[in-house]
């Protein structure tokens, strides 16, 4: 008799165990459904996504506006000109090497000029190209000065609005890069977060070598 109640018991709790595996099992599968039903997907994924994205990313004016219309940074003739594929004679350095801007002859100390409306982005020390300034504009330019004098201008500091013509700098001699070249200022142009030429955005002065031409065909008419 006590056997069989022994085997009656154990028989009970295995039952048991296997009705709670059950119900265990059936709450799983619940829950997973429940989750299956709630994920959206991957088509509502998408446009919820690009939802979000319009109504957050609101244009800018950089984003929407055109390019401002440039004025000089300083008055002065092209002395190295852009060049971001073919590489051109560093008389520093004595190697060929691209250049990602104008170099435009000005003498020490010359005011250095904004070139439009826009907010001073960076005021940075580079090792090779000296004391630095980046300006944002409309049209999401970027105009960048190098070989500027390293007092920077009082007030010049990042956020601040300057205007066109705003007095930023001066020349310097600071880029260790172009010490070799006459006093000029590096200026760069960005549209885009692109290098472009500036000379496609700027009227620049056309250089007079008639002047040369003319002493060099005397020069040689005398000899």
């Amino acid at each position: 008799m006590e056997e069989e109640n022994k085997k009656n018991t154990k028989a009970f709790y295995i039952t048991l165990a296997l009705m709670l595996a059950v119900v265990a099992i059936l709450i799983i599968a619940s829950i997973a459904s429940r989750r299956s039903n709630d994920t959206p997907d991957v088509t509502d994924t998408e446009q919820s996504s690009g939802d979000e994205s319009s109504a957050d990313d609101s244009p800018t004016i950089s984003d929407t506006d055109t390019l401002p219309e440039f004025s000089l940074p300083v008055s002065g003739d092209i002395s190295i000109d852009f060049s971001d594929t073919v590489p051109v004679f560093s008389i520093t350095m004595g190697d060929y090497r691209t250049h990602l801007g104008v170099d435009i002859e000005a003498e020490l100390g010359t005011e250095v000029l904004a070139v439009a409306d826009g907010v001073i982005t960076n005021v940075w020390d580079d090792p090779f190209m000296g004391t630095c300034i980046s300006v944002e504009h409309s049209g999401n330019a970027v105009s960048i000065y190098k070989n500027l004098d390293p007092v920077v201008k009082e007030g010049i500091i990042i956020g601040c609005e300057v205007k066109s013509g705003d007095v930023i700098g001066v020349v310097g001699e600071s880029a260790m890069n172009e010490i070799a070249q006459e006093p000029h200022l590096h200026y760069e142009l960005k549209v885009s977060d692109k290098h472009v030429d500036p000379k496609d955005h700027f009227k620049f002065p056309i250089k007079d070598n008639t002047s040369e031409e003319s002493s060099s065909s005397e020069s040689s008419s005398a000899e």
